[in-house]
Order: structure tokens, then C-alpha cells, then sequence
């Protein structure tokens, strides 16, 4: 894109602009003089001055229809301007000393003005009041010296002291027909703000608001939100700002974004949907005094005098110091940016379009009439190019723009849906809940309990890491080829969570929802669940009488046998620091006269584990439950299966469900075609391989039920193969089983590091820390809800599923089965061979429909066996 330039520029006499507003046809400016210039925006000349304020004109807006142009003023009156005669219709004053009037929006719905002013309240004049028509009958009384101190001044403009205006307003010959109207003491909210309220915005249907709202803005830092009803203004919500940083000007994204320019320069940003300030941007030097969307991104202007456009990651992209003087005003024509500076010019920017444009789906355009598989993919389509990547602050918008995304997809499917926010700097929890209709069902009686399910899901992803161009297609452009779908995300974890929530729609549109179905999908799960109890807990009414948690989160043993997971292994994260109070040094110098931190640390890493895989902590396997043998019966049927399947093995080293161990991968040797090869892998027949039963059994159980320590890597404080670092750290992970305690395998932990650090008799220091942790989740196979997931998953796929366990961590399943007091069950969608968190993640598009009729069944089958 070319950069943005100035492509003209008029001068308004020896004033500063302090205003501006464009209709199609004209351009209005407000001086500091008092006048209103307007000039035509094709010629860029002055039509004419609109004469009648006696103090600076603070404010300008116009009418959606462009029939009425409404000024404020620092003589604390507004007048109404016809934009066809271009002469003044009304004269607004309230009935109290308000000072000067800073802002003002107009309602065309209302048929209400509504003003902020320096005495803090915030007006309105309904024109509906019999005073617009003429009628002078029960008009209040307007004060005597509504300006009593001349010394209240504006900070970038002076106003005329009321003293020093000796004419009345109908001294002016050309305004013999003007209607002066009262503010009404009812239409008066006084102290909205405990600072100036400096700005305005009018907007309608923001999130989770129906209707029309006013935002205001003030010098004490907040930003409150107003609704429009019943003639009147209703306070919502304030957002919390900081007192020292008051606001000046505000715009609103189309997608529910907040930009408030305040004092000192910075921008903030607040999320709509969570009502939460997401950034605070340094974005100038100065005060921002005027801010405007541009495309998918914004722009800013300040009493710097530079003007900056940022992108749609609100990233900076440009900067224009044109002008000489403060920028003062600034607004989008049609055609331009339009900006006004206290060097008394008025500039017009030609700005280039962006390529990427940001599609909201904020309307109806999700919900067609084609079926609803088709639909699940246009929007799976559309979720997967969100570049959803949690952990990463490049990506912290696009993560808000795809659970935003989510929340609206779930309202126009038929849910009640809203985002969480979640704990500051972190992605915020999209919450939806289906209500059951309870009319499909004959014989359940209208007083029988609806059970209510409550989906868990994520729609975070892991970063693509394409340097390698490891990638066929392109990782966020959903790509179907020979009935797969590729795409990061499809099988971890966007493409389940759609199958979902299509199962519930398609079940709600045929009337046959008879249980009530609540999504709580994440947007930290890949970064460790980070703030999510802390959100659940803050909503607590939200997920109250819950019967079931349904997950679908892992994948299959094989390619060709269905799963259900009964159990997961939890997970302590702990860091083992050495370091000196000595700089890095050089080998040849120091090597040999100091401890180093380095080798110290290789030797306690060495103490953890032994050549057995054992793990040496003290105590390690005390609390280790014993295998039963009902546990060890259902192994039998996954030997049996990896013993005679074509497909048991997959050769891809995904986060969850493949078995890649030495000995098992012994029966694909010779297969050189990659994971996601398009040919089907050859694998070796394997009823001529003899496997012996209970190695099998053995290798599956240290993968999934017993427990382990691993370390993950070492950083050291300078990387170089002559200099000795003076800290190293490992990153280690513990798996933990039933019943391990978290603190009691993390206290034992630490002591027994701290033991063999000891021993060592080093001049260095250690620090243990325990980073993150999870707790195991262990279901029961043989309670009801399993067994309503294995007859589902056998009427669609005509066998018997396979009971297993996995070694990885979801760290939110057992946190909602203690805070909903109800079961968790675990419903694989994907194949083994999907290359979740890998390269070319895929999903088969027959799994993606299998699981969303799955659902389906389930659900209907809980509702059955409910009455």
C-alpha cells in the first residue's frame, strides 16, 4: 500500500479548528472565534460562515439524514443548524450554569440531543417537548450569568467570559424565527462524571447491549455507558479508568473494540464484550485529543501535532506531522481523513485502502437455509483463518476476534451466549446455553428435572512454526483435499467444538433439544489453562445444576476404531535454577577453579531418573493406585486390536492418543510414506509379528496410568562454547496418577533436589519452583453416562469402542467435575494420524460429521433416560 498524503489543505481565517463534521456536500468547521465555517467538498472553498455562537465551537455532528447540524459551544448554548438554508432553526440552553458544553450526540430514534459539559452533568432536549413547536408555556428559567467564573477555561482554548457578551442572541437580524428551547430540570443527570465529560459517542446493539447506548467520557478517567429509553438515560456499566489520565475523545470498532484518547497520550483499549481494558498504548507524546476508525485498524491525533494510523493489531503503521500546530479535531468523509490543527488549517488525507479486510458477523449471516453441515464448514472456514495462537501477544487480538467470533456464531445458531473475561492479559471464555424446548419427549412429565450438559472445549491453538515450510497448505485457510480438512485447529480443538455445537442446533431446530446445553470453550488451554478457574468462579451462577461435562479434546488409538477416554494424567511444571554471584567467564581463564552452574545442574538432572526410567525421588510412588482387574480387563480389548488392526499404529508423534514406542513401531518399519501422505501408509500385516500380551499391557500403562518426570531443556545465561555461564535452568514436568497429591509430589520433589544440590557441597545457589500444575482426572467407565457415549458411538460407527486412558494433561476436566459436582466424559473426534499441535493438522471430514450425529444421539438419549 502507498503511504497516506495530504492532498489539500484550506485555511479557516486566524483561528484554530476546533471542530469538524461532513455531510455529502459540505465540510463544517468550528473556530475558536465562535463562527462555523463551511466549505464544499468538491471544490474545497468557502461557501459561507454561520454566525450566532459567542464562545469557541467546541462540538459538531449532524443528523443521519444530513438535514440538521448541531453545535456546542463555550457560551454554553447549542444551536441547530438547517444544512439546506444553512441558517439557525434552534437555540438549546439549559436551565443550569453549565460551563462550556464539550460534546454532544444526537438520536435520530429518540429524536434526543444529549451534551456533556464542564459542570460535570450530562443533558438532553427531547424534541419531541412542546417547546420546538413554539409553545414558551411551564419553560424554565434560564440563569442570569450562566458564566459567574471567567476563570474555567479549556485547556487547548479560550471561551469569551459571559460578561463580555453584551448582545442577546436575538439581536442578530437574520434569526427572527428562531426557536429558543430549556433544557427540563428531568432531562438534567447531574455529577454523571466526578471530572469534565469531554466526550460523547452515540453507538447501537454493542455487545451484550440491545438498543441505543451513549458513552461518555471525562476527566476522571471513566467511561460510562447509557442507554437510550423512554426518554431518559439509564447508567449501565462503567468502565474504570485512571484518574490521571481523563478522556478526551473515544471511537468504537465495528467488532466491539473501545479507543479512548486521554490526557498524556496514550490510548486505551477496551474489549465491549468482557468490558475489559485489553491495552494502554503510548501512543503519542501528548494529549490525544482525537481519535477515528479507519478501515480494519484506527487513527489518532494529538496535541503533538502528528497524526498515527495503526493497524487492525493495533500495531503502528504510519505517521503524519503535516501540520504545525496541535491537531485538534478529526473525522472520515466519504472520501477523506479529515484533520484540524490549531495552526488554523484544515488538511484532507488520502489514505490507501487495506488489503485484509476484518469480517464481523455481528448480523444474521451465519444461519442460511442450506443444511447445517454446510454450514459448519463456511464457519469452520472462517474460524480457522483466526489466527488463534494463546501465549503469543502478536496474536492477543486475533484470539478476542475469534471468541467474539464463536459468541456470535452461538446467538444467531439459538443460544444465550457471552464472553468471560479472563484474567488480565489473557484471552477471555466464550459461555453459551442452549435451553431445552422439552416438547419432543411424550412421557416426560412436565415437573421431571432437564439435565443440563455443559460442554468444555477451546478455541486457542498452538503456533504453526512453518519455517521449514513443513506446511502443504497454507496453516490458517481451511483446505479439504481426498476427505480431509487441514487447517490448524480442525482437529485441536475448533473443529469438535463446531461439530458440538451444530449437533445441539440441528437438535433445537427439529424441536428435539430436551436437555439443556451449556459451551464453555477456552482461550488459554494450550497456554495452561492460565485464569480459567478464576473466570468460572467469578460466574458462578452461570453453570449451575450441571449433570454432565462433555469433552472432545484427544483422538484415537488408530485410524479405524473409535475411542472413548476414561482417564488423564495430571502435571506439575517446576523449574531447577544454579547460579553463581560471578559474571559469565571465560573456560580457559576459570575453567577448573570454580563450581559451574551448569555441570552442577547436569549432576542433580542425573539424580532424577534412573537408567530403569524409575523416578528417584523419595516417595515418588507411595500413593500410586494399584491396577484392579476389572483396569486390567479393559486392556484386553486395545492388545487384541494393536495385535490384528492394519492401522493401530500411528507413525506421527501427536500431544495425545498415537503409540510411537520402539517396540511397537517395529511392525511399520519399511513404511517411508510421511503422516499426512496422501496415500494410505503401508503398514505390514501383523498377525505374523509375535507380541507378547502383557508387554503390550505394560508399555500402554506407563504411557497412560503410571507416573513420570521429565526434563524438557536446559537455557543457560550466555550460549557459547568458550564462555562458562553463571546460571543454568532446567524446565522439568512430573505426570502425576491417581491418588498423587500435587503438593505432596511437589513438596517431595523440591526436598529431594534441595537434598542432592546439597551433597554436592557447591559454592552455588539452587531455587526450585513450581510453576504450574494440574490434577489427574479419572473417570468411571461403568457409570451411566459411559455407557450412553459407548451405545451412541457404536449406532454410528457399528462397533464397540475402545476404552483407554491418555498421558497428557487437560488441566480444566477435573477443576468442572469438583466445581459442577458433576462427571466428565471424553468423547476422541480425530484419528491418530491428525498431527495435532504439528504440521499439516488435519481432520477427516467423515469424523467431523460422526461426532456431531454422536452428540446428537447422546443427547437425546440423556433426555430419554432422564424421565
Amino acid at each position: 500500500m502507498y503511504p497516506t498524503r495530504c492532498v489539500h489543505t484550506i485555511s479557516q481565517d486566524d483561528n484554530s479548528v476546533l471542530s469538524l463534521a461532513a455531510s455529502n456536500t459540505y465540510l463544517f468547521s468550528g473556530s475558536q472565534s465562535s463562527k462555523i465555517h463551511v466549505w464544499d467538498l468538491q471544490i474545497f472553498s468557502l461557501v459561507t460562515t454561520l454566525v450566532g455562537h459567542r464562545g469557541s465551537v467546541l462540538g459538531l455532528t449532524l443528523s443521519p439524514d444530513q438535514r440538521w447540524l448541531f453545535s456546542c459551544s463555550g457560551d454554553g448554548t447549542i444551536r441547530v443548524w438547517n444544512t439546506e438554508t444553512l441558517t439557525c432553526a434552534y437555540l438549546i440552553q439549559s436551565c443550569h450554569d453549565v460551563g462550556d458544553i464539550f460534546s454532544m450526540v444526537y438520536s435520530a430514534s429518540a429524536n434526543m440531543l444529549i451534551f456533556g459539559s464542564q459542570n460535570t452533568s450530562i443533558q438532553w432536549y427531547d424534541f419531541s417537548d412542546p417547546q420546538t413547536h413554539g409553545s414558551t408555556g411551564g419553560v424554565p428559567v434560564i440563569p442570569i450569568n450562566p458564566r459567574k467564573s471567567a476563570s474555567q477555561k479549556s485547556k487547548f482554548f479560550t471561551s469569551p467570559a459571559y460578561e463580555d457578551i453584551a448582545e442577546e442572541v436575538d439581536q442578530f437580524p437574520a434569526e427572527h424565527d428562531l426557536v429558543k428551547c430549556v433544557i427540563r430540570e428531568k432531562n438534567v443527570r447531574s455529577n454523571a462524571h466526578d471530572g469534565y465529560v469531554y466526550c460523547l459517542l452515540h453507538a447501537t446493539d454493542i455487545p451484550n447491549v440491545e438498543g441505543e447506548v451513549i458513552l461518555s467520557g471525562s476527566g476522571d478517567g471513566d467511561v460510562k455507558i447509557w442507554s437510550i429509553a423512554d426518554s431518559t438515560l439509564k447508567l449501565l456499566n462503567t468502565l474504570r479508568g485512571d484518574t490521571d489520565k481523563g478522556v478526551l475523545c473515544m471511537a468504537i470498532s465495528e467488532d466491539g473494540y473501545l479507543f479512548c484518547g486521554v490526557q498524556g497520550g496514550d490510548v486505551q483499549i477496551w474489549d465491549l464484550e468482557t468490558n475489559q481494558l485489553i491495552r494502554s498504548m503510548m501512543a503519542h507524546s501528548d494529549d490525544v485529543l482525537a481519535i477515528a476508525i479507519k478501515g480494519p485498524g484506527f487513527v489518532s491525533a494529538s496535541a503533538d501535532g502528528t497524526i498515527k494510523v495503526w493497524n487492525e493489531e493495533f500495531e503502528f503503521r504510519e505517521c503524519m506531522d503535516d501540520h504545525d500546530g496541535i491537531v485538534l479535531s478529526m473525522i472520515c468523509s466519504q472520501e477523506y481523513l479529515v484533520t484540524g490543527s490549531s495552526d488554523h488549517s484544515i488538511k484532507f488525507w488520502d489514505m490507501p485502502s487495506p488489503t485484509k479486510t476484518v469480517e464481523q458477523f455481528r448480523r444474521n449471516s451465519i444461519v442460511q437455509d442450506a443444511p447445517s453441515s454446510d454450514t459448519l464448514l463456511y464457519v469452520l472456514d472462517k474460524w480457522i483463518a483466526m489466527r488463534t495462537v494463546s501465549g503469543t501477544p502478536k496474536c492477543m487480538e486475533e484470539c478476542r476476534r475469534g471468541a467474539r467470533f464463536l459468541k456470535n456464531v452461538l446467538q444467531q445458531l439459538g443460544a444465550v451466549s457471552r464472553m468471560i473475561p479472563g484474567v488480565a492479559g489473557r484471552n477471555p471464555l466464550v459461555y453459551g446455553r442452549f435451553a431445552a424446548k422439552r416438547s419432543s419427549n411424550v412421557g416426560i412429565t412436565s415437573d421431571a428435572k432437564v439435565p443440563t450438559v455443559l460442554v468444555y472445549g477451546h478455541y486457542d491453538v498452538i503456533a504453526t512454526q512453518n519455517e521449514n515450510r513443513q506446511w502443504n497448505t497454507d496453516p490458517f485457510k481451511l483446505t479439504g483435499k481426498n476427505g480431509y480438512l487441514y487447517g490448524r485447529g480442525t482437529s485441536d480443538n475448533k473443529g469438535p467444538v463446531l461439530a458440538s455445537i451444530f449437533a445441539v442446533y440441528e437438535l433445537l431446530k427439529e424441536g428435539l433439544l430436551d436437555v439443556n446445553v451449556i459451551f464453555l470453550v477456552e482461550g488459554e488451554e494450550e497456554n495452561g489453562s492460565v485464569g480459567f478457574q478464576d473466570a468460572v468462579n467469578a460466574n458462578k451462577k452461570l453453570f449451575e445444576d450441571v449433570d454432565l461435562i462433555l469433552l472432545s479434546n484427544s483422538y484415537w488409538l488408530g485410524e479405524d476404531v473409535p475411542c472413548i477416554t476414561y482417564g488423564l494424567r495430571g502435571v506439575i511444571h517446576a523449574s531447577i535454577t544454579i547460579q553463581n554471584t560471578l559474571s559469565d567467564l571465560h573456560s580457559g581463564v576459570e575453567g577448573g577453579a570454580i563450581s559451574e552452574p551448569l555441570i552442577d545442574l547436569i549432576h542433580v538432572t542425573s539424580k532424577l531418573v534412573d537408567n530403569n526410567k524409575r523416578v528417584l525421588v523419595p516417595g515418588f510412588y507411595d500413593d500410586v493406585c494399584q491396577v484392579t482387574d476389572a483396569e486390567q480387563k479393559l486392556y484386553d480389548p486395545i492388545v487384541n486390536w494393536l495385535k490384528t488392526s492394519e492401522t493401530a499404529l500411528s507413525q506421527s508423534r501427536t500431544q495425545h492418543s498415537a503409540i510411537t514406542s520402539p517396540t511397537l513401531s517395529d511392525r511399520s518399519k519399511g513404511s517411508s510414506d510421511s503422516p499426512c501422505s496422501e496415500k494410505r501408509p503401508i503398514i505390514r500385516p501383523t498377525q505374523y509379528v509375535d507380541l507378547d500380551t502383557e508387554k503390550l499391557k505394560q508399555e500402554l500403562m506407563a504411557r497412560w496410568r503410571f507416573p513420570t518426570l521429565s526434563v524438557h531443556k536446559i537455557d543457560v545465561s550466555i550460549s557459547n562454547r568458550t564462555i562458562i555461564p553463571r546460571c543454568a535452568k532446567a524446565c522439568v514436568s512430573m505426570r502425576i496418577v491417581p491418588n498423587q497429591s500435587i503438593q505432596d509430589i511437589a513438596g517431595k520433589f523440591e526436598d529431594y533436589v534441595r537434598q542432592v544440590f546439597m551433597d554436592m557441597s557447591s559454592e552455588n545457589e539452587i531455587s526450585v519452583e513450581i510453576q504450574s500444575s494440574a490434577e489427574y482426572w479419572l473417570g468411571n467407565p461403568e457409570s451411566r453416562y459411559f455407557k450412553a457415549v459407548e451405545n451412541a458411538i457404536q449406532k454410528e460407527w457399528n462397533m464397540q469402542p475402545l476404552y483407554i486412558r491418555e498421558g497428557g494433561s487437560i488441566p480444566a476436566v477435573r477443576f468442572l467435575e469438583k466445581f459442577c459436582n458433576a462427571p466428565a466424559v471424553h468423547l476422541p473426534m480425530g484419528q491418530a494420524s491428525d498431527q495435532a499441535h504439528l504440521h499439516n493438522e488435519r481432520i477427516r471430514l467423515r469424523n467431523l460429521h460422526a461426532g456431531r450425529r454422536i452428540i446428537k444421539t447422546l443427547l437425546q438419549d440423556l433426555a430419554s433416560s432422564s424421565s
